[in-house]
C-alpha cells in the first residue's frame, strides 16, 4: 500500500470515527434530558411545555398603575404566603369581555376600577363584607357590598409652568375649550380611560339644555386635541410635564405625584365642580379562591397598607382615620361633583359611539 492510499484510509476512518463519536454524545445528552425530566413533578413539567398558571394561586385583575400594584402584591404575598397572579389593563374591556363569556372565571379579585362601572357589571361580584367595614367612608361603596372603595381619585387639570403663565391658566372646564389650546391639550381616548371618559361625560353635561347631551362642547374638546388622542392615562402626564403639552386632564395623585418630584407642573381644581372616581375592588363572584381573595381585600383596606398608599403614591384613602397625604386638601373643601349623578354610565355604548363617529369624521375631513 503506497503512501497515499494510507493516507486516504486513515482520513476516512478519522471521519467514521468522530461521526461514531458525535453519535453516542447526542445520545448521552437526550438519556440526560429524558432523566431530568422523568425527576420533574408533572405540573412543572406542564408548565414548562404549556405555560400555564398554578390554578390555586389568587388571580388579581387590576387597572392601577403597576408601580403600585407590585409592592402591595410582594407584601401580600410576605406577609400570608398566598401566591399571586395579577393581570393589569383596562377596566372596561376587561368586563365587558367577562360579562360576555359563558364561562366567568378569570380572576378572583377586580382591584381598581370606578364604582360606576363596576355597578353596571354589579352580576359579576358577590357581596363581601370587609372586617374594615366600620372604618370605610360609606359614601363611597356599594350599599349591599358587591364593592367597596379601594381610594379616591380627584380629577383635575395639570399645566406646565414654563409653557403656561399664572394669567392663562385655565379655572375652569369650560376654559380648556377655549380654541388658545388647540394642540396643546392632552387627553387620552375615553374608550378606555376611566377618568377620560367621567371627564367627557362632564363637558356633554356643562350647560346642558334639555335632556340631550351637549355635544357642542364635545366638538370644541375634539377641535383642541387636534388629532391627537392619547392610548395611555400615563401619556397625558408624561407629556405636560415633558412640555409635549401645555395643559392636560388627568388624576389628582399622578399630577400631585410629579408636584412633589419637583418637576415645571401645577394642578387646577376646576370651579364648576371636580368630579371625584371612587377605585374599589369586589370579590368575583365565580372566583375560585374565595378565601385568599377576602383576605387579599381586607389586606389593602387595612390601615398599613392604606397608609403606606398615601405616603408613597400621594393616593386619598378610604378610611376614615387616614390622613389626606401632605399638601392636598381635605375632602370636605373640594367642590366636589358626584359621577353618580351622570347617566352617561347607562348609556355608556352610544356616548362612545357618538364620540367616535365625531373622532373618525375630523379623521375622514383631513384634520
Amino acid at each position: 500500500m503506497d503512501e497515499k492510499t494510507e493516507t486516504i484510509k486513515t482520513k476516512k476512518h478519522w471521519k467514521e470515527h468522530l461521526k461514531t463519536k458525535r453519535y453516542w454524545i447526542l445520545i448521552a445528552v437526550v438519556i440526560v434530558l429524558a432523566l431530568i425530566l422523568f425527576k420533574l413533578p408533572n405540573k412543572n413539567v406542564l408548565s414548562l411545555i404549556q405555560k400555564e398558571p398554578e390554578s390555586h394561586n389568587l388571580k388579581i385583575h387590576s387597572p392601577l398603575n403597576e408601580r403600585i400594584i407590585i409592592p402591595i402584591i410582594k407584601e401580600f404575598q410576605e406577609t400570608t404566603g398566598i401566591q399571586v397572579e395579577y393581570l393589569s389593563a383596562g377596566t372596561m374591556d376587561l368586563l365587558e369581555s367577562l360579562d360576555n363569556k359563558e364561562d366567568k372565571y378569570l380572576m378572583d379579585v377586580m382591584w381598581g376600577g370606578s364604582k360606576e362601572y363596576l355597578n353596571i357589571y354589579k352580576n359579576l361580584f358577590e357581596p363581601y363584607t370587609s372586617i374594615y367595614d366600620h372604618e370605610i367612608h360609606q359614601g363611597h361603596k356599594d350599599k349591599e357590598n358587591y364593592f367597596l372603595g379601594y381610594n379616591l381619585l380627584p380629577i383635575v387639570l395639570i399645566y406646565n409652568t414654563k409653557l403656561v403663565s399664572p394669567d392663562e391658566v385655565p379655572e375652569s372646564w369650560e376654559d380648556i375649550l377655549d380654541p388658545m389650546w388647540k394642540g396643546k391639550l392632552a387627553f387620552v381616548d375615553p374608550s378606555t380611560s376611566g377618568s377620560a371618559f367621567i371627564a367627557l361625560s362632564f363637558i356633554l353635561n356643562l350647560n346642558q339644555t334639555g335632556s340631550e347631551y351637549n355635544w357642542k362642547n364635545a366638538e370644541k374638546l375634539l377641535d383642541n386635541l387636534n388629532g391627537k388622542i392619547l392610548a395611555k392615562s400615563s401619556e397625558v402626564y408624561e407629556g405636560v410635564a415633558n412640555g409635549d403639552f401645555a395643559i392636560g386632564i388627568t388624576m389628582e395623585e399622578a399630577a400631585i405625584s410629579y408636584l412633589h418630584r419637583g418637576e415645571d407642573v401645577g394642578i387646577v381644581y376646576f370651579e364648576e365642580g371636580t368630579p371625584v372616581i371612587t377605585d374599589s375592588i369586589a370579590l368575583m363572584k365565580d372566583a375560585k379562591n374565595k378565601e385568599e381573595a377576602k383576605a387579599f381585600i381586607d389586606f389593602v383596606l387595612s390601615k398599613k397598607v392604606q397608609t403606606y398608599m398615601v405616603d408613597q403614591f400621594y393616593l386619598r384613602s378610604i378610611r376614615k382615620d387616614v390622613e389626606v397625604p401632605l399638601g392636598l386638601m381635605p375632602m370636605d373643601e373640594l367642590n366636589i361633583f358626584d359621577a353618580g349623578h351622570l347617566d352617561t354610565y347607562e348609556r355608556k355604548s352610544s356616548v362612545l359611539s357618538n364620540w367616535r363617529d365625531k373622532v373618525i369624521m375630523r379623521v375622514k375631513d383631513g384634520e
